[in-house]
């Protein structure tokens, strides 16, 4: 449970969450069981593993505790990969999926390590090969999960904050809700802030007096420090001060560091450089894309023929025109191409001034209302696909007047076109479709767009496409 210094004593000081106070145990204690049980493990398999095989799969007579000195030996193995990979780091062990990949690397190092020896030394009659084999497996099949388990159930009392792996005192500079999301992600990772100062600025003894009384009333292990980044001065004012502590002092970014700092980055030597624009996709996610584009509207458009060819005929019959609309349309780099449609309107704008299609519009023909309302108008887009000036996923294009309309309204527009164009999209899946008769509804698309750039992968694009497959069945947004 945070504790409240003596306002008295402190510049300023404040008390974080009051919740019950959780059993602590230390990261490094922590880190020692679970090194211990993958030991234990390991000794299991190989132990488990010599009384099955020679009960049912040999005539000689098992020897647990010769195999069981040999799990012994794969244990440490286990636990220096273990180590050298930081399996037991505390950041580690709040990861499910990470913990479980660093346990199966360390397994198989292990093995392959254990057969090295064997090869060089030629020491092979100590333990059966079957059996090694089979506890090879075991230790996949059986002792993987139950370290899952055991990782899991100490999860969830680190997270519900009933056990406590570290313990800190928080410096923060006074935004109350930023340093309150802050003590809260602590807590969800087993460290308890027992308690929270605010800086305000200049030098102040109050702040290391109240650090050093926490510091030892409480036998906190560091100071944790959550500070804006951008102002200088007061960072260092702050971190002269700090030296005078003999703990540790860690800086967390604020929000706008953070995402800086979670970019990939580069060694460039003489410093590291962090990537704050993503370029457009490499050559390999290019390649990936287009073969799905190829071989999905290929595909498409052979299902679809009969289809094409009874709509084609619909619009003829309708109204007079053409049966596909055309109109220019902005791709990848901004270079313009014509897109397809089956014709839905009597009028084919395509000028310095274009209306936006609204619910109810008086342009739309019969069976134009049914084709925008099912979205068949959008399926010739498929041979745009196929031509290589757009994407099965992506921002939807929008009519070049509309382009230099809202490239002056919001900043980031333009940024759309640094992948093509898609039939559909990550903002259409989750809302954003139809008419954007206000500024803030193409600012929302816009912003889904950059999403999707900054996040592509070849999983997403699969996914956005059955999600558009259902979506376009009870969609109320076509019209």
């Amino acid at each position: 449970m945070s504790t409240d210094i003596d306002r008295r004593n402190a510049p300023v000081s404040n008390v974080a969450d009051v919740l019950a106070a959780p059993a602590y145990l230390p990261h490094s204690l922590a880190a020692i069981l679970f090194a211990t049980l993958d030991m234990l493990l390991a000794v299991g398999a190989f132990g488990v593993a010599d009384v099955l095989f020679h009960t049912f799969l040999s005539d000689r007579g098992a020897e647990p505790v010769e195999a069981a000195l040999i799990g012994a030996q794969v244990g440490v193995l286990v636990v220096a990969a273990g180590a050298l990979m930081r399996s037991y780091a505390a950041a580690a062990l709040q990861r499910s999926v990470e913990s479980a990949l660093s346990y199966l690397r360390a397994w198989l190092a292990a093995f392959f390590v254990l057969g090295w020896i064997a090869f060089m030394t030629q020491v092979t009659t100590e333990a059966s090969r079957g059996s090694v084999t089979l506890a090879f497996v075991i230790g996949i099949l059986v002792m993987l999960p139950i370290r899952h388990a055991v990782l899991a159930a100490y999860q969830r009392q680190v997270r519900a904050m009933r056990l406590a792996v570290r313990r800190v005192v928080v410096i923060h500079d006074g935004d109350e809700g930023a340093a309150r999301r802050f003590r809260a992600s602590l807590r969800q990772n087993g460290v308890d802030a027992i308690a929270t100062l605010r800086y305000s600025s200049g030098p102040d003894n109050r702040l290391v007096a109240a650090c050093r009384q926490t510091l030892a009333e409480r036998k906190a292990e560091a100071v944790y420090l959550f500070t804006p980044w951008r102002d200088a001065p007061r960072f260092r004012s702050l971190r002269s001060q700090l030296r005078k502590l003999p703990v540790p002092v860690y800086l967390f970014p604020d929000d706008h560091a953070s995402e800086v700092l979670r970019s990939p980055s580069i060694d460039a030597g003489f410093a590291r450089g962090y990537e704050i624009q993503r370029a457009p996709l490499d050559t390999l996610d290019r390649f990936l894309k287009r073969v799905l584009d190829v071989v999905v509207s290929a595909t498409m458009l052979v299902v679809l023929a009969p289809l094409f060819l009874c709509v084609a005929l619909a619009v003829k019959l309708d109204s007079p025109g053409p049966v596909f609309f055309r109109q220019t349309r902005r791709g990848f780099s901004g270079r313009p191409f014509q897109i397809l449609k089956f014709r839905s309107m009597r009028c084919a704008e395509d000028g310095p001034v274009v209306r936006q299609a609204s619910r109810d519009d008086d342009r739309t023909t019969a069976i134009g209302r049914f084709l925008r309302a099912s979205s068949i108008d959008e399926l010739p887009q498929l041979l745009n696909v196929l031509l290589g000036q757009m994407s099965l996923v992506g921002p939807r294009p929008h009519a070049v007047a509309h382009d230099e309309y809202y490239t002056r309204l919001i900043e980031t527009y333009a940024d759309r076109h640094h992948v093509k164009p898609g039939l559909t999209g990550w903002a259409q899946v989750n809302g954003h479709r139809g008419a954007t008769p206000e500024v803030g509804h193409m600012q929302a698309r816009v912003e889904h767009d950059l999403w999707y750039i900054d996040n592509w992968s070849l999983w997403l694009d699969i996914r956005i496409i059955f999600r558009t497959a259902l979506l376009v069945v009870r969609d109320r947004n076509a019209y």
